[in-house]
């Protein structure tokens, strides 16, 4: 396996195409992780929000599954989140 340092060496010293690859190949990749944290959330489960602004004690219930997003409402009001910055409680 490839550690992180080779890869990154062999990307500074590809040409433009090869890059144009990588990229590609990466947002898929970043959507397939997406999509699976997504798909172990279930409307009624509740969560907490994983933000700087957000106090971890504060606890959400998701009300709404959306493609890229996910709607939680807590006592303080809803918001729509990406599902990386939600944590099972």
């Amino acid at each position: 396996m490839l550690k992180l340092q080779e890869v990154l060496d062999f990307i500074k010293n590809e040409d433009q195409l090869e890059i144009a690859q990588i990229t590609r190949v990466t947002s898929i990749r970043k959507s397939e992780v997406n999509y699976d944290v997504k798909s172990s959330f279930r409307i009624g489960d509740n969560v907490g929000i994983n933000h700087k602004k957000i106090s971890p004690n504060e606890t959400f219930r998701i009300t709404k599954i959306n493609a890229k997003n996910i709607k939680v409402q807590g006592d303080r009001g809803s918001y729509t989140v990406s599902p990386s910055l939600l944590v099972k409680k």
